[in-house]
């Protein structure tokens, strides 16, 4: 994620990331706190997304639709969806090839590769009452 964007004010609710790629959850997580964001809890497996659920609801959940080894993000996203959790699906797969069930379905999409501005005005986007 190229260039950097400057937002130095503080925001508030806590950030749920999935993402199986090490690397790119890290990258992202960066980004989500130079944003402004302190609360950003990262998961790189439905596992432990899972467990984290168990706990709490984050404000805003920013989830890979492909987590790797035949796993995917939905039945997350079904949770949060349950849960009034807005969503943000993050892929590299366009929308076709990813058909995504249900009311999910019109959940917001990033497309990877992605700027950092695109994702902090997406999660804004998301976070906007």
């Amino acid at each position: 994620m190229a260039g950097k964007t400057d937002r130095t004010d503080t925001r508030t609710g806590t950030i749920l990331v999935v993402e199986d790629e090490t690397l790119i959850a890290m990258d992202i997580e960066a980004t989500l706190r130079e944003g402004g964001y302190d609360d950003v809890h990262v998961a790189t497996s439905a596992g432990r997304a899972g467990a984290y659920l168990d706990a709490a609801t984050p404000s805003a959940a920013l989830l890979d639709v492909n987590l790797g080894r035949d796993e995917t993000s939905v039945e997350l996203a079904r949770l949060l969806d349950a849960r009034g959790c807005p969503i943000l699906f993050m892929t590299g797969y366009t929308a076709s090839a990813v058909a995504l069930p249900g009311a999910l379905s019109e959940a917001p999409r990033l497309s990877k590769p992605f700027e950092e501005g695109e994702l902090l005005d997406a999660l804004a986007a998301l976070l906007r009452p």
